[in-house]
C-alpha cells in the first residue's frame, strides 16, 4: 500500500505541506491504531466508529481508497467488521 500525495498536493498547495500532513499522520497513526483496537476490544462500538471515520477521512487524502473504503465499512458497523483484524494489520504497515 503506497501513499500518493498527489489529492494533498492539489488540496493544500504545496509538497512541502502535503509532506507535513503525511508525517503527522504517520506519527499520530500507531496511537489512533491502538485506540481502535482497544475500543473494538472493548466493544465501544461509538468509539471505534469515529475513530474508524477518522482515519478513513486521513486515508482518502493519503489516495489509500482501498483502505479508506474498509475503513468505512468499520465506521458503519463496527460490531459485525469481519475484517477488522485486517483492516488494522494494514494500518500497522503503514506507521
Amino acid at each position: 500500500m503506497k501513499i500518493n500525495t498527489q489529492r494533498l498536493v492539489e488540496l493544500l498547495g504545496s509538497e512541502e505541506a502535503a509532506q507535513r500532513f503525511v508525517q503527522m499522520f504517520l506519527e499520530k497513526l500507531p496511537e489512533q491504531t491502538s485506540i481502535l483496537k482497544n475500543a473494538m476490544d472493548m466493544k465501544d462500538w461509538e468509539t471505534a466508529s469515529n475513530l474508524a471515520h477518522t482515519i478513513k477521512s486521513q486515508c482518502r487524502y493519503l489516495g489509500l481508497d482501498q483502505l479508506a473504503d474498509e475503513l468505512q465499512l468499520l465506521e458503519n458497523n463496527p460490531a459485525s467488521a469481519e475484517r477488522s483484524t485486517a483492516i488494522l494489520e494494514q494500518l500497522n504497515g503503514l506507521a
